[in-house]
């Protein structure tokens, strides 16, 4: 495949997915970085500074076929193939019980966090084949294997995103194709802050609440998962293929 591999990058412009960048900026990567708007990646691309590679802004919808058509077959028509997808675009959603809990929120939920690892799982697989194997990481989250109140659409998308992965895993294990799955714990982002409204109209309440849950009694730095998240991309031994990975301050250990 080369010293170069060439990837792609969703959710590129978010708190995981920029500080991902960060780390690939240091390593012999060429990445199309994908987020919502094409400004957004692009400035936090500008922010690197100097990279080893070539890393390119994309403005996409991840849940549009057509769009991640396009955005995974990119790095094939600029380089000549694709070793990697890095799934981390999502989004939380509205926090409500299943009595309040509205449909056009879970079909958004389902389709920018569980329709989005699909269509790019689906639009990947030829390349990914086609240059004698590669890997496809995505991001889950503890409610991947646990539920939480008022949480069902983002739960149950994280759920799909493990479902995915272990079945594409089972299916393309034979053409040395990998699929793994990062489950972040609570993570110092944007994303999460903007949930702070939905626990307490305190700031400084809401986190001391998601904190207490937590053995660190810390969320996570966007930097610990997307490192986690890299390391399954680019190092993880080719023998190790449908897991789920929790990067959760001990959540789930007890």
């Amino acid at each position: 495949m080369g010293d170069t591999r060439n990837l792609v990058v969703t959710g590129a412009a978010g708190g995981m997915g920029s500080a991902a960048l960060q780390i690939l900026s240091e390593r012999d990567v060429n990445v199309v970085c994908v987020d919502r708007e094409e400004d957004a990646v692009a400035a936090v691309i500008e922010g690197l500074g100097e990279t080893r590679g070539e890393f390119v802004a994309v403005g996409a919808d991840v849940s549009d076929a057509a769009a991640v058509e396009a955005y995974v077959e990119l790095p094939v028509e600029r380089w000549g193939g694709l070793d990697g997808l890095f799934n981390i675009a999502g989004i939380e959603g509205e926090l409500l019980p299943m009595l309040e809990a509205t449909i056009e929120n879970y079909d958004r939920v389902m389709a920018v966090n569980a329709r989005s690892v699909f269509l790019g799982m689906k639009f990947a697989l030829p390349h990914l084949i086609a240059r004698g194997g590669g890997t496809i990481v995505s991001t889950g989250s503890v409610l991947a294997v646990r539920g939480v109140e008022a949480c069902g659409a983002y739960g149950a998308s994280k759920h799909a995103i493990v479902g995915l992965t272990k079945t594409l895993a089972v299916e393309v294990a034979a053409q040395n194709v990998r699929a793994n799955v990062v489950c972040p714990g609570s993570m110092d982002t944007r994303m999460i802050r903007e949930l702070y409204p939905q626990i307490s109209d305190d700031p400084k309440e809401a986190e001391a609440v998601l904190v207490e849950g937590i053995p660190q009694k810390r969320m996570a730095r966007p930097e610990e998962l997307a490192s986690t998240g890299i390391w399954m991309l680019l190092d993880a031994p080719e023998y190790m293929t449908g897991q789920v990975l929790l990067v959760d301050g001990g959540v789930t250990a007890g």
